[in-house]
């Protein structure tokens, strides 16, 4: 059998001597990784839905978005309007954050006009009777420059109906 070198120090190489800390640090480097993986797959990084409902006598109202998004994030937006009376002209007005920061990949249906009112898209749908449902679904993707609080706001108006309206906001992470 071969006999150790004389430069090898056999308590430092073998039996690891005076690198009792060391471990840690790769321990709690591993722990860290892995806090990020488990948060990632528990949606705190975005595109998690959220349900948001607002309702009166004449309709009632669903928002479905996220509430944290990431740059670049592709995403969907559901909104649902439940017509409990006849709503003459429906209009979906959107937020602010619907453009600002975001691209409008689609958006089904296609409403019958479109426009903006300060600052925000305005979509009008054709009438909708007692009981009829309408499902406005838009795709839309974070641009990746967009950090901080963007306004999804949805607010829902018609000939003769009180205004709906349902907050949101959503967190653009870098």
């Amino acid at each position: 059998m071969a006999s150790p070198t004389v430069d090898l120090d056999l308590e430092r190489t073998k039996d690891l001597a005076g690198r009792s800390w060391q471990p840690w640090i790769r321990r709690a480097a591993l722990t860290a990784m892995l806090a990020v993986v488990a948060a990632g797959l528990a949606g705190v990084f975005g595109q998690v839905e959220h349900t948001s409902r607002a309702a009166n006598t004449s309709a009632a109202a669903e928002v479905r978005v996220p509430q944290s998004l990431r740059g670049g994030l592709y995403w969907p937006a559901h909104i649902r309007i439940q017509a409990r009376e006849r709503i003459v002209a429906p209009v979906v007005v959107l937020g602010s954050g619907f453009i600002d920061g975001m691209q409008l990949n689609s958006l089904t249906p296609t409403p019958t006009s479109e426009s903006t009112r300060d600052g925000h898209l305005v979509y009008a749908y054709p009438t909708l009777d007692a009981g009829d449902v309408l499902d406005v679904r838009l795709q839309l993707q974070v641009n990746p420059t967009t950090v901080g609080r963007e306004d999804l706001s949805v607010r829902v108006e018609g000939d003769g109906l009180d205004p709906i309206t349902i907050p949101r906001s959503v967190r653009v992470m870098p």
